[in-house]
């Protein structure tokens, strides 16, 4: 089960006496394209309250690859971007065959303009200026929407994630990780037995604009680590100077010390 660290983890951006949403016990990533820096503060602040993890662009042509790249929750995309309409931006992107709900946001508020945001291939529609709990309610309401489903349950040896109750079990007993190490765990299993670069680590637990000191995988890992140990699972993280981790199943002697 998630331990108390996750759930603190889990709640960071939190406005203070603000209640946490149910969406915090289980972050998703969203990226949110926006020029406004005002505009892109408010929502990042805003996403993040709910237990979002947020990428922020601010140009399409960036958003298009980072949408290609990225398997996003959600996209909120504004129509006046620098570079590009957002309507063309849309369109691309279901053209490519990116599927990510997305939430279309603008100035623009006639019904026409609603209608082609739509046909363009947008989820919903946001006119600005907006009140935020009007914000709030239709990305829960996209985000809860039903998604092609993904395994939930993974294993290696005698090591089960549960990806719907957020926890991993070794034989039946809870293993006490933090959010960040449930996460990472789940990524090595997804690739047990392929290497793992650093980066794409990185990539996966935090967002593109999160502040990461240089040790944080590092520690992550050396926690997972002893986590493992401690529990006797039939699974190692192997570490391969300069290039990333591995997870691999490795059987263990009977009696042997955890």
């Amino acid at each position: 089960m998630i331990s108390k660290e996750a759930a603190a983890e889990a709640a960071e951006g939190v406005v203070p006496g603000e209640a946490v949403s149910p969406l915090a016990a289980s972050p998703a990533r969203i990226l949110v394209v926006e020029d406004d820096r005002d505009v892109a503060g408010l929502v990042g602040r805003e996403m993040r309250s709910l237990g979002l993890i947020v990428d922020m662009i601010g140009f399409a042509e960036d958003a298009l690859v980072a949408a290609r790249a990225t398997d996003y929750a959600l996209m909120i995309v504004d129509l006046g971007l620098p570079d590009r309409d957002g309507l063309d931006l849309v369109r691309e992107m279901r053209k490519r065959a990116i599927a990510t709900p997305i939430l279309m946001m603008t100035a623009r508020g006639k019904v026409e303009d609603k209608v082609s945001g739509l046909a363009s291939g947008a989820d919903d529609y946001l006119v600005k200026p907006f009140a935020v709990p009007e914000l709030r309610a239709r990305v829960t309401a996209l985000l809860r929407r039903p998604t092609p489903l993904k395994e939930s349950r993974l294993t290696i040896g005698n090591v089960v994630i549960d990806r719907d109750a957020l926890e991993a079990v070794v034989d039946g007993a809870s293993l006490p990780l933090t959010l960040k190490q449930f996460q990472l765990l789940e990524l090595l299993v997804r690739r047990k037995n392929h290497m793992t670069p650093k980066r794409m680590i990185e990539e996966a637990l935090y967002g593109f604009n999160d502040e990461v000191s240089g040790n944080a995988i590092e520690a992550h890992v050396y926690k997972l680590r002893q986590a493992l140990r401690g529990a006797g699972a039939d699974a190692e993280v192997e570490t391969r100077r300069g290039i990333g981790y591995r997870l691999v199943e490795q059987r263990r002697p009977p009696g042997a010390d955890a």
